[in-house]
């Protein structure tokens, strides 16, 4: 299991099911990708009730926060696979609970401000 996959999980135990039918689905390993892929959906019906998953949305986006300090691979997983996962009304949504780092690596990206 990828790092980044394991400090998702550490920091979001309640993803932890999804992610479980996930590597069901992929025959035993589905990639950081596919995970991120999976966050973003996540996320996307975490906001939807947003007061009631207030808590779990702050843990989604601290374990995104986290990836993007520690990982290499920040752009790809983060950017690529859970910011274009996520619907264009959705991702304003998230201002809130989004970390510096996070931030400004999605604004670098995408050289303006989705968010």
């Amino acid at each position: 299991m990828e790092d980044e996959i394991e400090s998702v999980l550490a920091e979001a135990p309640e993803f932890f099911a999804l992610y479980r039918k996930l590597v069901i689905d992929a025959d035993g390993h589905p990639g950081a990708a596919a995970t991120f892929a999976e966050l973003a959906r996540y996320v996307t019906s975490l906001l939807d009730e947003a007061e009631r998953s207030h808590i779990s949305l702050t843990r989604c986006l601290d374990a995104v926060e986290k990836v993007v300090k520690t990982s290499e691979n920040a752009e790809d997983l983060v950017v690529w696979s859970f910011f274009e996962g996520l619907g264009d009304r959705d991702v304003p949504r998230l201002n809130l609970w989004i970390g510096p780092k996070t931030r400004a690596l999605v604004i670098a990206a995408y050289e303006t401000s989705p968010l």
